[in-house]
């Protein structure tokens, strides 16, 4: 019943009850911090803190959470769970699973992708010397969830535009081009050298679950981590993917032109906008884009990241000086802990409200929309499609300005 801090001749040992109790909590409240749980004993005991207790308490820990690793990785392994895959093509009941006779829809899995930099960690480097100066470990946190630094590292150069961001793009192709200025290189490049990770790259479900995760090492946003997402996504799941981007426009020109861009069109993955990151895109780029105006995805925003992030925020304070171990092993950890415990926990009561709110869209149709279609003279549904084709149209002819306009301003400054 207890764990020791020393593998030769340890002189202090932690009880079992006592890891676990703070892993739980800790999973629950990601703010309390081993030291935390640590001064908390000293005062029940009457005793002095001291900073090696904190220490000593971190060494058994990392034994006891790898014991549970251990005995998690012999469980599955009986239960043939092996694949490196595996846990993807299970990751939501309500999407992976399928039933006999399923009806086909038109998007296979949709999930939503977006980076978070609140989950950044400090640079340990000595002055005026750029390379980290972590000692190393031999430690590594066994999961399928994270993407490795290897694979993602190998889109970077297939990547034609590096920043996701910045907008660099030009050309018709992408109406937002030269639209996105919140990543400006000059303006970020002194603040991110302050942080070894910059914080994750997240790719999560429509209904919550965490999908991959990628740490987005001593650089911003940059286009390999969404490529790399998409990469894997697309061959764990195949065809028929919609992923919701808040720059999904600029992301599908970038997509096309990369080394995954036969693929991308032979798959038929759509790149889409979220409903409220579309306010910031231009009209144009909205028909094509938005979720409000793709058929197939009823109720669905795909602003899944935003919620998420606004919970795992709170594993911020006591990530920022962790080690890259401790760090990759507690965020792991919370999002296993969050999809099993408050997702999956959750999932039926999600899917059986948006079932009603569907319903009662579905019944106010009924009454309201012939009402308003006879007040604006709409004979036929089609009508509706018509006009968002009508407005594409006239967008799209408003990229140059009328040539009998071009020729009065000429005019008027010859005068």
């Amino acid at each position: 019943g207890f764990m020791p801090c020393s593998p030769i001749r340890p002189s202090v040992a932690i009880t079992i009850n006592a890891l676990e109790l703070y892993r739980v909590a800790c999973l629950r409240s990601p703010h309390f911090s081993i030291q935390a749980f640590v001064k908390t004993i000293c005062d029940l005991q009457g005793v002095a803190f001291r900073h090696y207790l904190s220490r000593q308490f971190s060494i058994a820990l990392d034994l006891y959470l790898n014991i549970l690793n251990g005995v998690e990785a012999l469980v599955m392994e009986a239960l043939s769970r092996t694949s490196d895959n595996w846990r993807l093509q299970h990751a939501c009941p309500a999407c992976t699973y399928e039933l006999k006779d399923e009806p086909h829809l038109k998007f296979k899995i949709l999930y939503a992708m977006d980076s978070n930099d609140s989950l950044k960690r400090i640079l340990r480097r000595i002055a005026e010397d750029e390379d980290s100066h972590e000692l190393p470990t031999t430690q590594k946190v066994p999961t399928t969830r994270y993407l490795s630094h290897e694979f993602v590292d190998s889109f970077a150069q297939s990547a034609p535009i590096q920043s996701t961001s910045k907008g660099v793009e030009t050309g018709d192709e992408n109406p937002c081009a030269g639209h996105w200025k919140n990543m400006d290189e000059q303006k970020t490049k002194q603040t991110w050298g302050v942080y070894d990770e910059t914080g994750i790259f997240l790719a999560i479900g429509q209904h919550g679950m965490s999908l991959l995760i990628a740490d987005m090492v001593q650089s911003r946003e940059l286009a390999k981590y969404p490529i790399a997402v998409v990469s894997r996504l697309m061959k764990v799941f195949g065809a028929d993917l919609g992923g919701g981007y808040d720059i999904g426009c600029q992301f599908s020109t970038t997509l096309a032109k990369s080394v995954i861009g036969k693929d991308v069109e032979q798959n038929r993955h759509s790149c889409l906008v979220p409903a409220f990151h579309g306010h910031a895109h231009r009209r144009l780029c909205q028909l094509s884009h938005l979720t409000v105006y793709t058929k197939g995805l009823g109720l669905e925003d795909l602003e899944t990241c935003e919620r998420s992030f606004s919970k795992s925020n709170a594993l911020a304070s006591s990530l920022r000086y962790a080690s890259a171990f401790h760090r990759q092993q507690a965020i792991n950890a919370y999002f296993s802990h969050n999809d099993a415990y408050e997702v999956y926990a959750s999932i039926s009561n999600f899917i059986y409200s948006n079932y009603k709110q569907a319903l009662l869209i579905i019944q106010d149709c009924e009454f309201v929309l012939p009402s308003l279609k006879r007040e604006l003279g709409v004979t036929a549904d089609t009508e509706f499609t018509t006009w968002l084709q009508e407005e594409r149209s006239y967008l799209e002819g408003l990229e140059m300005e009328p040539l009998n306009e071009t020729l009065q301003m000429e005019y008027w400054q010859a005068l």
